[in-house]
């Protein structure tokens, strides 16, 4: 019977609350900016977001899933396209809220983060092989992605309204909600049912701790780098002034 490493999983929390934090600080930072020099900025925020913040927290909850009856492995392929279309469409939409928020904006650039989103972690579930067939609850694939339409929405504003590092705080432990409740939601849209005509999957090579590790050594790479270019960019608006 299918089950989650309950280690796993809290720690895919706590990697996307690091990322969405680390995503706040730099869009703050971005703000303070004329509007035609926050690019740097925007991109560490996006970055943060997107591969610290959704898609390591994708991965990793995709490791703490275990069919204990079943070998599982993945398409690296379709797992590195899941990683791009994150990306994207985080950057995409953040870039277009930096220039000038409205409400507006922020509802057409959330739909658009909050269906790559969706399009991320389906594409992920995809690259999962595992000697079965998949049986979606259309559903609960319609509430998940719902769910990460509205986090996406919600992530924005925040984005763009935190001042205090009390609301940074805040905010990213309601982001780190949003982003796992939208990925748990969607792991619980499907059943594996096995299918012995398919052919059999080799185990992975490492395990999952292992991959964790990288994921997270990754990750702390991604928050050094990003908050760098904070740094410079702080350091610069106080210079030149």
């Amino acid at each position: 019977m299918a089950n989650h490493n309950t280690y796993l999983v809290v720690l895919s929390y706590i990697v996307s609350v690091i990322g969405s934090f680390g995503a706040l600080i730099a869009v703050r930072e971005a703000l303070k900016q004329k509007s035609g020099e926050r690019g740097e900025l925007v991109f560490a925020a996006s970055l943060c977001l997107s591969v610290i913040g959704i898609w390591s927290m994708h991965f990793i909850g995709m490791l703490a899933f275990n069919m204990p009856a079943m070998n599982m492995n993945y398409n690296w392929w379709l797992t590195i396209l899941s990683l791009l279309v994150c990306m994207g469409v985080v950057y995409i939409g953040l870039t277009f809220m930096a220039a000038e928020f409205s409400v507006g904006k922020s509802l057409l650039a959330g739909i658009f983060i909050g269906l790559g989103v969706a399009g991320m972690h389906y594409t992920g579930m995809l690259a999962m092989e595992v000697q079965a067939d998949m049986q979606w609850d259309w559903n609960i694939v319609a509430v998940s992605v719902g769910i990460a339409v509205v986090a996406a929405i919600v992530a924005l504003w925040l984005a763009m309204h935190v001042k205090y590092m009390w609301h940074i705080v805040v905010s990213a432990l309601v982001m780190g909600i949003a982003v796992c409740g939208m990925h748990y939601t969607g792991m619980m849209a499907v059943n594996f049912v096995h299918n012995p005509a398919l052919p059999p999957v080799e185990a992975m090579d490492l395990g999952v701790v292992a991959f964790s590790i990288i994921v997270v050594a990754m990750d702390v790479i991604i928050m050094i780098i990003a908050m760098a270019v904070v740094g410079a960019n702080r350091n610069q608006l106080i210079f030149s002034k």
